[in-house]
């Protein structure tokens, strides 16, 4: 199956999402296909979801990319409740270095969401760049003390996520947590649970 399925996704996208298929076939990294006169190459990636598979096709210079690299949105990296210490964000970074050094610059790259698109590597580093500098505005939002989960959404989104707005919430909640537990693998941040099971989040010295 190309692309990948989300572990523990929220009811709201649980919804949308099709049952398994009672047989699939296995795709591991650097398999290849025959699919008519073209032979594929497996590329898998991880962040946006485990075993996610790209696939390439050296003779037709296309990249069949998923939700992997998008030409205009970032993917949805998220931590959810069935693996709460889990750092996928880790994954999506070191993917992106994968791709980089396995496919050429150019290779026309057909994501699963808005237009087909040239200039690979340009965008690998356009969305490494992005959450290079989203990580940097959450570092800044814990050096004026310890918050929580919700209160980092202004500086991760630029906006408020009201309660109202249970998708959104779910997907905030799920990438700001997984960015939390970058940094808190990096030995940037630490946490501390109060009595009420409240987790706190704050800025290593």
């Amino acid at each position: 199956m190309v692309g990948g399925g989300h572990r523990g996704l929220p009811q709201p996208l649980r919804q949308l999402r099709q049952a398994h298929p009672r047989a699939a076939r296995e795709l591991p990294a650097g398999d290849l296909l025959q699919l008519g006169p073209h032979v594929w190459r497996v590329i898998t990636t991880g962040g946006h979801s485990p075993e996610h598979a790209c696939l390439c096709c050296p003779d037709l210079k296309l990249l069949i990319a998923g939700d992997q690299v998008l030409p205009r949105i970032s993917s949805n990296v998220s931590v959810f409740a069935t693996e709460p210490q889990a750092n996928p964000l880790k994954e999506w970074y070191e993917s992106l270095d994968k791709l980089a050094r396995e496919l050429p610059a150019d290779v026309l790259v057909l994501p699963s969401h808005n237009e087909p698109f040239y200039g690979l590597h340009e965008r690998l580093g356009s969305l490494r760049a992005g959450q290079d500098r989203a990580l940097e505005r959450l570092r800044q939002s814990l050096t004026g003390g310890s918050q929580r989960i919700v209160d980092v959404f202004p500086a991760l989104f630029h906006r408020a996520i009201g309660e109202q707005d249970g998708q959104q919430l779910s997907l905030a909640t799920g990438e700001a947590v997984a960015c939390m537990n970058y940094l808190i693998a990096e030995s940037a941040v630490g946490c501390t649970v109060d009595r009420n099971g409240v987790a706190w989040h704050e800025l290593k010295s």
